[in-house]
C-alpha cells in the first residue's frame, strides 16, 4: 500500500476533525445564543457555521480524490482500515486511522444531537413568540361591538330581553 498517500490522507482527516470540533463549538455557541435570546448575534454564528461547512466540503473532496489514488474500493473508514491491515501497512498508520474513525464518529453524534437541540429551541421560541403576539393583539385590538353608534362605550353586561319588556 502507498504509505505516502496514507500519510496525506491522515493529515487531511486531522484537518477535517479540527473543522468538526470548530463546528461543534459553533453549535454550542448557537445553543447558548438561543437560550439567552440573543437574536442579533445568531446571524454571525450561522455565517460561521456555513463557512465552516463549505471548508469541510472542500476538504472532503480532497479526501475522496486521495482515496482514489489508492486504487482500491474504499467506501468507508472501516474498509480503509481493513485494506491497510491486509496490505501490511505500518501499525502506526492503522492505529491513527482507527483513532480518527472513532473521533469522527463521536463528533458526528455530538453535532447531530446539538443540531436537534437547537432546532427544538427554535421551534419552542416560535411557539412562545406566537403566543406573545396573540396576547398583544388581543390586548390592543378594538372590541367589535364595544361602542354604540354615538361613540359611547357599551357596557359589557348582558341584558335580558323578554317579550313583555319589548312590547
Amino acid at each position: 500500500m502507498k504509505e505516502d498517500i496514507l500519510k496525506n490522507l491522515i493529515t487531511i482527516l486531522d484537518n477535517e476533525i479540527e473543522l468538526y470540533v470548530q463546528m461543534k463549538d459553533h453549535y454550542v455557541e448557537k445553543k447558548h445564543l438561543l437560550t439567552e435570546n440573543k437574536i442579533l448575534e445568531l446571524s454571525n454564528i450561522d455565517t460561521k457555521i456555513i463557512e465552516n461547512y463549505e471548508t469541510i466540503k472542500n476538504l472532503d473532496l480532497k479526501r475522496v480524490n486521495i482515496i482514489k489514488l489508492l486504487e482500491e474500493d474504499v467506501p468507508s473508514m472501516t474498509k480503509l482500515i481493513e485494506v491497510c491491515k491486509t496490505g501490511h501497512c505500518d501499525k502506526r498508520i492503522i492505529l491513527k486511522l482507527t483513532e480518527q474513525k472513532e473521533r469522527l464518529a463521536s463528533l458526528s453524534s455530538e453535532i447531530t444531537l446539538l443540531n436537534i437541540t437547537n432546532m427544538k429551541l427554535i421551534r419552542h421560541g416560535i411557539i412562545i413568540n406566537d403566543k406573545q403576539l396573540g396576547t398583544i393583539i388581543n390586548a390592543f385590538a378594538p372590541k367589535g361591538n364595544s361602542y354604540s353608534g354615538e361613540g359611547k362605550q357599551i357596557s359589557s353586561e348582558s341584558k335580558m330581553s323578554t317579550i313583555i319588556e319589548d312590547v
